[in-house]
C-alpha cells in the first residue's frame, strides 16, 4: 500500500514538472514573436523596430528612440537654444 501512495505521488510529481515545462515553453515561443519589437528609451512604449530610430552608446548599448520622443527633445533644444561646444 505505501508502495502504492509513493509511486502515485511520483506520477504526480512528474506530471507537475511536465505540465510546468509546457508553460514555460509557451511562453518562450510568444516572446520569440515580439523580437521584431522594442521599447523607446525614454517613454518605454512598444513599437515595431522599423519605427525607432536606433543609436548605440560607448561599446555595445543600443538605445531605441521614437517619432515623438525625438520632436520632443528638438522642441527643447529649440526653446532653450542650445549650441553645440566647438573646441
Amino acid at each position: 500500500m505505501t508502495l502504492t501512495v509513493l509511486a502515485l505521488v511520483f506520477l504526480l510529481f512528474i506530471l507537475a514538472i511536465a505540465i510546468l515545462g509546457q508553460r514555460l515553453l509557451s511562453r518562450k515561443v510568444e516572446s520569440v514573436k515580439n523580437t521584431n519589437s522594442e521599447h523607446c528609451s525614454i517613454c518605454r512604449n512598444t513599437f515595431d523596430r522599423s519605427e525607432l530610430i536606433e543609436r548605440q552608446i560607448g561599446d555595445g548599448k543600443v538605445m531605441y528612440f521614437c517619432p515623438t520622443c525625438i520632436e520632443h527633445l528638438g522642441k527643447d533644444v529649440r526653446e532653450k537654444q542650445i549650441k553645440p561646444v566647438r573646441s
